[in-house]
């Protein structure tokens, strides 16, 4: 059985996917089908949150794993050497890609829950 669908897409994720399509050499429709295929899957064999939480209540407490602090998490960031091969514009645009591509998936796992 097959079903036709038409979503709106916002014009970013219109593009991205005209882009990644390409890149994979698919359709929009066929990457499209494939993310949808993915989250679904995902989603299935993802535990609930009730599963996790219950997973972490049967763990007991064992005193080797619990370290005290040793400094100031900020003050530690604030002190990292910085990294010469750090190029702020590629991590932008790297992290512009990665925030689109969940903004996708976000959307693709609400339509396949209903909730779009």
């Amino acid at each position: 059985m097959k079903m036709a669908v038409t979503i709106t897409l916002p014009d970013e994720i219109e593009i991205q996917l005209q882009q990644k399509g390409q890149e994979q050499q698919l359709s929009v429709e066929e990457l499209a089908l494939e993310i949808l295929a993915y989250a679904l899957k995902k989603r299935e064999l993802a535990p609930t949150l009730e599963d996790v939480v219950a997973k972490i209540q049967a763990t007991s407490l064992t005193p080797g794993n619990i370290r005290p602090a040793r400094g100031s998490l900020a003050d530690a960031l604030r002190n990292a050497p910085e990294d010469p091969d750090f190029n702020l514009e590629t991590w932008n645009r790297q992290w512009a890609a990665l925030e689109a591509e969940m903004r996708a998936l976000t959307l693709a796992n609400a339509v396949a829950e209903g909730r779009e």
